[in-house]
């Protein structure tokens, strides 16, 4: 498996910054000065999908379990907005990366050894955005326990303080969500944003928290990645 970090628990709120029928067409996603744009998001999926499936193939790997596309966007567009936020909000506490973030991203990279140029990017720019934001949380969690008299928090107590902050970040900047990719603060599974209304079992399947096995059966192959 390339993915060997957590998945990152879910920071940014649907109703902070939606925009609705105002959205740009294109855009996933408006954090501060930053703009990530759906096709970004598509191509960082696909492009991971057929990594993940390339490395389970070339490890001969049986029993693979598949997963939506449409699951992995959304997380995918977690990803990205929780590390775009995190970057900005690093700047202002004046946190840097540390050496566990590099020597991760280092031990990734002899995985990628059999895969596309576009391939190894979107690798490392998903499992990257995941490290970067929990590395530079845990610090941020760290300066501000300290100054609350707090000194010797756990790692994580430090992540949980970190992950707090960024929230604080997210309502007072402007975030705003294609209502596409919006997720909501400490939920899992993805919140129903769309403007018609699941009203078949198997539509509603497509919004579990978890992918159900007889909608993702029911899916065409190119909906489909296999992990």
């Amino acid at each position: 498996m390339l993915r060997a970090l957590p998945v990152l628990p879910v920071l940014l709120l649907a109703g902070c910054g939606v925009a609705g029928a105002q959205f740009h067409p294109g855009v996933a996603a408006e954090v501060g000065d930053q703009t990530i744009t759906t096709r970004h998001v598509d191509q960082v999926s696909d492009d991971y999908c057929k990594a993940v499936e390339k490395v389970s193939k070339g490890q001969e790997q049986s029993g693979g379990s598949e997963t939506p596309m449409r699951y992995l966007t959304h997380e995918f567009a977690t990803d990205l907005i929780v590390k775009a936020a995190a970057e900005q909000l690093a700047d202002d506490y004046d946190v840097q990366p540390t050496s566990t973030y590099q020597g991760g991203l280092a031990q990734l990279e002899p995985q990628l050894t059999d895969l596309s140029e576009d391939q190894k990017d979107a690798v490392r720019e998903i499992v990257g955005a995941q490290s970067y934001a929990e590395d530079v949380l845990t610090q941020i969690g760290e300066i501000s326990l300290k100054k609350q008299g707090t000194t010797d928090a756990s790692t994580e107590e430090q992540y949980a303080e970190g992950q707090k902050v960024l929230t604080a970040w997210v309502a007072d900047h402007d975030v705003e969500i294609n209502p596409k990719y919006a997720l909501e603060f400490g939920t899992a599974g993805q919140v129903d944003t769309d403007l018609s209304y699941a009203l078949g079992t198997t539509a509603k399947d497509g919004l579990a928290a978890q992918p159900d096995p007889a909608y993702t059966g029911s899916l065409p192959g190119n909906f489909v990645c296999l992990d």
